[in-house]
């Protein structure tokens, strides 16, 4: 049985009703801030009543309420959280009877009005299938066994004696079934068998620290308060009860495995890092659903964990991904993950990724990237590629994907002038000056595979996949033959495959891809008016090689006015150019890296140097969404 659907509507930023799904295992819940992560982590707690870390139920603040400068703010009036559950095995389609919607799902609704009682508290109807009026059935709760792990969780303290240790639960969970059998039998259970005898030992030990100082105890209350009105006291390592026996330990830790460490050596966990503590609190919830005897009827074990990669860094928060990920298929529970963190996103299949966003839609919006209609092919693709640098796509407000090292870098800049020129359009975003600023990212993907990622933004294949709804912009080169110089009086077909995706990208809601006319990035770069002065100057400084004719020859493009020459003159120079930068001295990156630091300095230079239309329109389309 696996918690399938979650529907929320009033709660939180969730005004109308909001549908997401989950799978078995592995959930991770990705996206920017804001759109509802934590919120839906909270709607399951609510729901299902987990309330370990002091949830302290809904309050009127958690009644949906929009934002609005000219209206005093009014909330909703109901809150309405209803989970589905499918994959329910025949034993448990007979135990969920009362819940079941059909004969396939159980169901679960909680209804909370937003009207105070006059003892101050909120009416709420929780209810399991169809009927609201149906009589509930409280046991069912005890099934279904939630754990959650806040984002800022104190390890150390969950971990330390106590009633509410983690610890003493995983341990009581391990004897469940011979703490049963003792009890029934009517005698004690081996450790508490222990305990005793421990205790007995040390009361009795004549002439000992603790023997001793019980009998001055009890001498000083006898003589305080006579023989009828005194007290008698024992001094005892524990109770003789397991509940109180195991409430008393303590875990201990050494920085190192190593079955041959002495107990003495191992220290307290006030010792140890918050990273590795936040390790052992998750070991050991992970032991304690492991350790549930079988015959407990619990036939839902669902884990919520937020922003498990805090305090630890990058390579232990893949391993702690990927071991969740196999010991939730090993053991048989379902674990859902909010994270703010590209190398988690980047550690897992894309099967296990939900995407949340609201983009130009006020309303979030979950889209599961298994059903974005992505190909096997793809599929495997992308879930290799989503490296830390390319998985920020998944947290970002909009995308520019960009074929290589050199768009990457020099697109930052470029985007600066064109949203200066462009300022008049975002008056409703008066502060954005760069593409931070807005939220956006740009994805260098290292070659022309627009098919396999731009089918996470539109329906490619023609399908009826979902996609998801961040606008999305994509840059690429034409590639005529490389001894080819073209001009825009005589355009020569190119050769790049991804040409032919155009036509069914740029009819989609949220995508757009954009080619230059001529033959590359740095090619069309140069046939800009006068941009071959600059480069040529930034390719001089950089060129280091002995050859007498590059250095007199980048001397004379550096003084030549190229807005009076002939287009055939400058496709001649830029055709040089490119050969130049593509020398194995320098690279694409190397100029490209110059030419940006060179831009980003000089305000003027950058003023001055022209941007092709086709870049100008892929960051206003995705600044903007139209053109």
């Amino acid at each position: 049985m696996i918690l399938k659907q979650l529907t929320i509507e009033g709660y939180k930023n969730f005004k109308e009703p909001f549908k997401i799904y989950f799978e078995s295992g592995l959930n991770i819940l990705v996206g920017e801030n804001g759109v509802g992560k934590s919120a839906i982590i909270d709607a399951i707690r609510t729901i299902l009543q987990e309330d370990e870390y002091g949830r302290g139920g809904i309050r009127e603040t958690d009644f949906h309420r929009p934002f609005d400068k000219n209206k005093r703010p009014s909330g909703t009036d109901l809150i309405n959280i209803t989970t589905r559950f499918t994959d329910l095995s025949d034993e448990e389609k007979i135990a969920f009877l009362p819940w079941m919607e059909n004969d396939d799902q159980a169901k679960l609704s909680l209804q909370i009005a937003n009207k105070p009682t006059a003892r101050g508290r909120l009416k709420r109807l929780l209810w399991g299938g169809v009927s609201s009026s149906s009589i509930f059935e409280w046991e069912l709760m005890d099934t279904i066994n939630c754990i959650y792990l806040p984002p800022l969780r104190d390890a150390e303290a969950r971990l330390c004696e106590g009633r509410g240790s983690r610890l003493a639960r995983l341990i009581q969970n391990l004897e469940k079934t011979k703490l049963s059998a003792a009890k029934e039998a009517g005698i004690l259970h081996p450790l508490e068998e222990h305990v005793n005898s421990f205790n007995q030992e040390v009361a009795n030990d004549e002439g000992k620290p603790i023997a001793r100082a019980n009998h001055l105890i009890r001498q000083s209350l006898q003589e305080a308060v006579g023989q009828i009105f005194g007290q008698d006291t024992r001094i005892k390592f524990s109770e003789i009860s397991f509940n109180r026996i195991v409430e008393n330990l303590r875990l201990f830790f050494f920085p190192n495995i190593d079955e041959s460490t002495p107990t003495e050596a191992f220290r307290g966990l006030e010792e140890n890092s918050l990273g590795y503590n936040n390790l052992i609190y998750l070991a050991t919830v992970l032991a304690e659903l492991a350790a549930l005897p079988d015959d407990e009827p619990e036939y839902l074990r669902l884990l919520l964990i937020e922003e498990p990669e805090a305090h630890l860094h990058p390579q232990l928060q893949t391993r702690l991904l990927k071991f969740l990920n196999a010991q939730a298929k090993e053991v048989g529970f379902q674990v859902i993950v909010t994270t703010h963190s590209p190398v988690l996103a980047s550690a897992v299949s894309i099967g296990s990724l939900i995407h949340l966003s609201c983009c130009l839609e006020s309303q979030p919006k979950a889209i599961h990237l298994s059903k974005c209609g992505l190909s096997e092919k793809s599929s495997q693709f992308i879930s290799r590629w989503l490296d830390a640098t390319k998985s920020v796509l998944l947290f970002a407000k909009g995308v520019i994907l960009v074929e290589g090292i050199a768009e990457a870098l020099l697109l930052p800049i470029l985007a600066r002038k064109v949203i200066q020129e462009e300022k008049k359009l975002y008056s409703k975003n008066k502060e954005i000056k760069k593409l931070d600023d807005a939220g956006i990212s740009i994805v260098n993907m290292n070659g022309i595979y627009f098919k396999h990622f731009m089918q996470l933004f539109c329906n490619i294949n023609g399908s009826d996949a979902y996609n998801l709804p961040v606008l999305c912009s994509g840059i690429t080169d034409n590639d005529p033959p490389k001894d080819s110089r073209p001009t825009p009086s005589n355009l020569i077909k190119g050769n790049n495959s991804a040409l032919q995706l155009i036509s069914c990208i740029n009819t989609s809601d949220y995508c757009r891809l954009f080619a230059n006319p001529l033959k590359t990035f740095e090619y069309d770069l140069a046939m800009e008016r006068g941009n071959i002065k600059v480069m040529s100057a930034v390719l001089a400084d950089l060129w280091t090689s002995s050859s007498r004719t590059v250095i007199p020859e980048l001397a004379v493009m550096r003084t030549t006015d190229w807005e009076s020459e002939p287009d055939n003159s400058k496709a001649d120079a830029s055709y040089r150019l490119l050969e130049l930068i593509e020398n194995d001295d320098i690279g694409k990156g190397l100029f490209a890296q110059s030419l940006a630091e060179k831009l980003d300095s000089d305000s003027a230079l950058l003023e001055s140097f022209h941007i092709p239309q086709y870049i100008h329109n892929a960051i206003k389309w995705v600044l903007l969404g139209s053109l």
